[in-house]
């Protein structure tokens, strides 16, 4: 006899989202990684919004899988991902705010996809890399985004004062 409650519900195989929440159900490392690193970018409205409802059978399908990594934790992708998640479920602000927590937000790359206008480029602090003084588009928060680097190249996000 078949319980009808105790059985979760099939992701979707199509529709928006369902690429990545297949791979990150799928139990493959390298799937779950690629998907996790695209909704660490993601600020499709339609796509958040059909992942949303998927965020603790994500975190139970996931919790132990080992992701890999070298001098950064893949598993850093994914819990950013789900933090992401989190914060558009909860509704909590613009997802500019999310910028200092991850630091692979390409300044140059966020204002190609549209969401944020570059104001200015002048010389980081210290004299190695660009500080990018922008805009977001959807709430007009101001940002310094400056370059680093440490085997890597990655981006410092502050609010501008």
């Amino acid at each position: 006899m078949r319980w009808p409650f105790s059985r979760e519900a099939a992701a979707p195989t199509e529709g928006p989202g369902a690429h990545h929440l297949q791979a990150l159900l799928s139990s493959d490392p390298d799937r779950i990684y690629r998907a996790a690193c695209a909704i660490a970018r993601l600020f499709d409205p339609t796509e958040l919004d059909a992942l949303v409802p998927w965020i603790e059978r994500i975190e139970r399908a996931t919790a132990h899988i080992a992701l890999g990594g070298a001098l950064f934790a893949n598993n850093h992708h994914l819990q950013f991902a789900l933090r992401r998640l989190r914060f558009w479920r909860d509704r909590a602000g613009c997802l500019c705010a999310l910028y200092p927590h991850y630091p692979f937000f390409d300044p140059r790359r966020e204002a190609e996809r549209g969401h944020v206008i570059i104001d200015a480029v002048g010389t980081a602090e210290g004299g190695w890399g660009d500080a990018h003084a922008v805009t977001c588009v959807n709430c007009a928060a101001h940002w310094l985004a400056t370059d680093r680097e440490y085997h890597y190249p990655w981006w410092e996000w502050a609010l501008a004062r």
